[in-house]
């Protein structure tokens, strides 16, 4: 139930935030990565739009979870899925931002000794927030290359789980989740 409310506000916040914002100035689309992600043999691809104070995204990714972040080390988990994500600029396209995030993801959970595995699907909601470093000139509304470090406090309301043989992998129901993300602004 604290899911579904939580998300109706989202999209609420999200199409009232862009209705306001779309009356001030012009969209601009943003693409970006996430080059930690192909690191730890994944895949990151954003699109992006800022309208006023606002700044709205949607993307997909897949990460190999870091061992410090698993918490069996009998086990490897693969993380993959798509995002919407909404920030408030504070003021300006570059310097502080923070917004909510949902995520629809699918965690692929192995037990490394006999490599069977089993997917868990579900749907989380996070807070972030972050810096964007535009290093385009602000006359030609910040057009080019950027970098914008976040991080995010996700809730996963419904963490399962997975007992094979004597070991169990156990969901998190909150988890932190780094990221810089570099892009380029049109």
């Amino acid at each position: 139930m604290i899911l579904q409310t939580l998300t109706i506000l989202f999209l609420f916040c999200l199409l009232t935030f862009q209705t306001k914002a779309q009356q001030k100035t012009l969209a601009r689309l943003e693409i970006e990565v996430d080059p930690l992600a192909y690191i730890l043999n994944g895949y990151s691809l954003h699109a992006g739009t800022t309208y006023g104070s606002f700044r709205s995204s949607v993307g997909i990714f897949a990460i190999e979870q870091p061992a410090f972040f698993v918490n069996n080390d009998a086990f490897s988990v693969y993380s993959s899925g798509f995002d919407l994500k909404t920030d408030y600029l504070f003021g300006k396209i570059n310097g502080w931002h923070s917004g909510l995030q949902l995520t629809y993801g699918k965690e692929n959970v192995e037990l490394k000794a006999t490599q069977e595995e089993e997917e868990l699907w579900g749907l989380s909601i996070g807070i972030r927030g972050g810096y964007r470093f535009m290093f385009g000139k602000t006359e030609n509304q910040s057009r080019g290359f950027y970098i914008n470090p976040w991080v995010a406090l996700i809730y996963s309301p419904n963490p399962a789980t997975i007992t094979n043989g004597d070991q169990q992998y156990h969901q998190s129901s909150f988890s932190p989740f780094p990221a810089v993300h570099v892009g380029w602004r049109f």
